[in-house]
């Protein structure tokens, strides 16, 4: 009996006498917690995180283009393209088909004091374009009923546009003179716009000569057609 409590007390002080020793597994200085590898390893690229513990070859960046000719002005010049047309400051002539027949629209306009405009519309206007000399246009509005020329209009060209010459006469009548004070003629393409505005005096007396008064209105007229 006394052997077996001697045992047991010896028992004992071995068990307590191995709490006492220190842990085989070192613990880091921040409180006894393991190291946790995992920030040192974001912290590194991951390039060198290949699968087997392997360096992966990392391919240094293409050097940065240095300043020079762009690669548009290294490019070889097609000898096919065309070439552009030479403007009037170096001396170039545009040469503008005016001459033809065009067919469109119109719209004659008189402004009466005091009172509504009259408005004449035409959706198969007619106006002729002839080349009499270099620089000089006649411009005709056509009658689109008849045929008839209603006015003939001599302009000055100057490229694709041309200036109406002042003081002419168009859709004056009988017993009232229409007098153009300002017009302007463009061509783009096949495409005239002609552009002018007048005065009309027109007798407003009776036809044996009575009451003989005059009125004075202003007039507008736009054709915008197509040559064909």
């Amino acid at each position: 009996m006394r052997r077996a409590c001697v045992a047991l007390l010896a028992g004992v002080a071995l068990v307590a006498a191995c709490k006492a020793l220190p842990s085989a597994v070192p613990l880091s200085n921040t409180g006894g917690v393991l190291e946790d590898t995992g920030t040192d390893r974001d912290r590194q690229p991951q390039a060198a995180l290949a699968f087997g513990g392997g360096s992966v070859e990392t391919k240094a960046p293409p050097p940065s283009p240095t300043r020079g000719p762009s690669a548009a002005a290294d490019a070889p010049v097609d000898a096919g393209a065309p070439v552009a047309a030479a403007t009037a400051g170096d001396g170039g002539v545009v040469a503008v088909t005016w001459a033809g027949e065009y067919f469109g629209n119109d719209r004659l306009t008189r402004h009466f004091e005091g009172e509504p405009d009259d408005v004449e519309l035409d959706d198969k206007a007619h106006t002729r374009v002839e080349v009499p000399a270099p620089n000089a246009l006649l411009v005709s509005i056509v009658n689109s009923a008849s045929g008839d020329v209603i006015c003939a209009l001599h302009a000055t060209a100057e490229g694709a546009t041309a200036t109406l010459d002042a003081g002419q006469s168009c859709f004056g009548d009988e017993g009232s003179t229409a007098t153009v004070t300002d017009g302007r003629v463009t061509l783009s393409g096949d495409r005239l716009v002609l552009d002018f505005s007048g005065t009309v005096v027109a007798s407003t007396g009776d036809e044996d000569g009575t009451d003989d008064d005059t009125i004075e209105f202003h007039l507008d007229y736009h054709f915008d057609g197509r040559r064909r």
